[in-house]
């Protein structure tokens, strides 16, 4: 919900989000095999069907409108180019990339399928790039991965990509539909108890992922903590950008476009700015060792004198 809304905080609110929760969890316990793969789900759904008697449901409020929805072809007019407007794109653009990273090395590790880096994150990135330009022409936001699919496929345990191809298409037909409209009448407490389940199963895995890294290594110790204070400070501290401008505080105030370049940026000072063996020693590095004078070695004189 919105801080800045008249109900933010409504105990009622916060009431239905932990029944969530707990509902999602309990489904997660007690069910086995394929209705466990539905736990998510049975939470958002007896969720919302529990707000209804709470009064916090308004499904009806959003049955008007027409029976078909199409998309406008350029609503905001012809594209122009904005230079002021590219370069906070470019930043969030960089995070996205960084976030695209990491997701398709979950999903290869959740899927059993091993991901080359390299090869593949680009692809996904261009993908990336390709609908976002797409959806620009009828108005859609730039277009970015989906933590919570991460989750979500995690917590199921499905792993069909035909699926996932099929949950798009329905995706599409209920975005010509009514049902569109009718789902904004899910409460938000309970988008929230979900999202907090599925959001938490994502960092569990960023942690798992964090886990693997040499943080005996001054750069990734450096490169990680610094990534997570920038990232965290606009969450601890909010509105501690307030006096930079408009467009400033679009990129500052992001904790995920923070942490991302503070990362990638941090990643290149410590481990492309050297040329390659040029290390700098550890604390416990004891050193050159000493050179010596040895005498040297004879013969051996058996042998020799054989």
């Amino acid at each position: 919900m919105n801080p800045a809304a008249r109900d933010f905080g409504d105990p009622r609110h916060l009431l239905l989000a932990l029944i969530t929760v707990v509902l999602t969890v309990l489904f997660f316990r007690f069910l086995r095999g394929f209705w466990r793969q539905l736990s998510v789900a049975f939470g958002l759904v007896l969720g919302t069907l529990i707000a209804i008697p709470m009064g916090l449901s308004s499904f009806g409020a959003h049955t008007g409108g027409p029976a078909l929805s199409v998309p406008q072809f350029l609503p905001f007019g012809m594209p122009h180019f904005d230079l002021l407007a590219a370069v906070p794109m470019l930043v969030w653009s960089l995070a996205s990339m960084a976030e695209a990273t990491g997701q398709s090395v979950i999903n290869g590790e959740i899927v059993g399928r091993r991901v080359h880096p390299p090869r593949d994150v680009p692809r996904v990135i261009r993908a990336d790039g390709l609908v976002s330009i797409l959806g620009g022409l009828f108005g859609t936001p730039a277009m970015v991965t989906s933590g919570e699919n991460v989750g979500i496929v995690r917590a199921s345990g499905v792993r069909s990509r035909y699926v996932t191809a099929a949950a798009g298409v329905l995706l599409i037909l209920i975005g010509f539909s009514p049902l569109a409209r009718i789902l904004n009448g899910i409460p938000s407490a309970v988008i929230g108890g979900t999202a907090v389940v599925v959001f938490a199963i994502i960092s569990v895995l960023g942690i798992q992922m964090l886990a693997r890294v040499d943080f005996t290594e001054t750069g990734n110790l450096i490169t990680c903590t610094a990534g997570l204070a920038f990232g965290l400070l606009p969450v601890l501290i909010p509105g501690m950008y307030a006096q930079f401008p408009a467009n400033v505080q679009t990129i500052l105030g992001s904790g995920v476009a923070m942490s991302a370049v503070v990362a990638v940026l941090l990643n290149l000072l410590f481990h492309h700015g050297r040329r390659k063996g040029d290390q700098p020693p550890s604390d416990d590095d004891p050193g050159p060792p000493e050179h010596t004078h040895a005498e040297p070695a004879q013969p051996d004189r058996a042998r020799s004198d054989r």
